[in-house]
């Protein structure tokens, strides 16, 4: 676990952190608001292992969180990223109970974390937001497509790029915390292979990498390292947040 990040005291309460609350009208807000938990995360702090019951959902501020899946060797690969934009497998209040795969945080920060059962009530009395999810659910599904993809047919360089710039895209700012290790466990690859990969990418002048911290130093040059699979995820999600703000303003 990284010891380079240690949460002070939780966040005061404020949606404006995370998307989907942001977004929900002021009546559900009202109900949600008192179980509503803010929490600080570390890295590489496990929320669910594969087949836990799920009892809470997160919905993150600054945290990243990871989707793993894990095979019967230990060999591990991410299958999707959730952030400031959405909610740790929300599909668990439509109907699924159970976590398919390991989740953990990649990038430490804030949340809110609430007991399922809440948003499943606020889900059947309210229209809003059992359409919020929906749409963020389906949004998901296709990135975690697109990834599973992407880990079978581009390079390591290409996927290294492209994973720093979709967890950049969900902490909203230049910089990181993460090991080579866990983000070498989070793509698949042995820590030296990436820690190669990363070095070109310091040497192209995209990134500045320090110990347990990634900070982006040039965003054109990362785009341009990464695979196509960045902008088709980068897309998804802008338009999932056009339709969101859609169902707010309707």
């Amino acid at each position: 676990m990284s010891r380079d990040y240690q949460p002070g005291p939780p966040p005061s309460f404020n949606v404006d952190g995370n998307d989907l609350l942001q977004r929900l009208n002021p009546e559900g807000i009202q109900r949600l608001r008192p179980h509503l938990k803010p929490v600080a995360l570390r890295a590489e702090e496990v929320l669910y292992q594969a087949g836990d019951r799920i009892s809470h959902i997160y919905f993150p501020s600054t945290a990243v969180l990871c989707m793993l899946t894990i095979m019967k060797d230990g060999r591990t690969v991410e299958s999707a990223t959730v952030g400031h934009e959405g909610a740790s497998w929300v599909s668990a209040s439509l109907g699924t109970p159970t976590m398919p795969c390991q989740t953990m945080v990649a990038v430490p920060g804030t949340a809110h974390k609430i007991a399922a059962k809440y948003v499943e009530e606020e889900i059947r009395q309210n229209g809003i937001f059992h359409d919020l999810l929906s749409e963020y659910a389906h949004a998901l599904l296709i990135s975690s497509l697109r990834t599973g993809a992407c880990n079978t047919l581009h390079s390591l360089a290409q996927r290294s790029a492209r994973w720093l710039l979709v967890a950049l895209d969900r902490t909203s700012g230049s910089e990181f915390v993460i090991t080579h290790e866990f983000m070498s466990a989070l793509l698949g690859c042995s820590r030296t292979s990436l820690t190669t990969v990363l070095g070109e990418l310091e040497q192209a002048g995209a990134i500045r990498t320090r110990k347990g911290r990634i900070e982006l130093t040039d965003r054109k040059s990362l785009e341009q390292c990464a695979c196509e699979c960045y902008q088709t995820i980068r897309e998804n999600f802008e338009e999932l947040r056009a339709r969101e703000d859609n169902l707010a303003e309707a």
